[in-house]
């Protein structure tokens, strides 16, 4: 049977959206409680960089079951850091996969994004 039209359209984009989901967090290597707990408990040392990333990045970044990239856990972010800083930044304000623009910080600045992907990206040593 052939598909057609607003049916295909719709299986398509159903498709695409999986993907994004199950593409988040590509790593083989799977966080030990240790990584799991220091994710939890990792805050910037900045207060307002702190509260917002408490808001909008942490019910992600500090669970390993969301898919996204784990705080603090290198193997999570070694791919995206070869990318570079300024293309992870560009992927923070435009979204990538299940990831929305902003990351739901809609008064994070580029600034505050730049300084948050470093905090994430580099873990709790910050």
């Amino acid at each position: 049977m052939r598909l057609r039209g607003e049916r295909m359209r719709t299986i398509l984009g159903v498709a695409v959206f999986a993907m994004g989901l199950c593409g988040c967090s590509a790593s083989v290597e799977k966080p030990a409680l240790a990584d799991l707990q220091r994710a939890e408990m990792a805050r910037p040392s900045d207060p307002q960089l702190a509260e917002r990333y408490e808001r909008s990045c942490m019910a992600c970044h500090a669970v390993a079951a969301s898919g996204a990239p784990l705080t603090g856990f290198t193997p999570h972010w070694q791919r995206r850091l070869a990318q570079g800083m300024d293309q992870m930044v560009r992927h923070a304000v435009e979204g990538i996969n299940a990831m929305p623009a902003r990351g739901q910080c809609n008064d994070c600045s580029p600034d505050d994004l730049r300084a948050l992907t470093r905090f994430m990206s580099a873990g709790a040593a910050q």
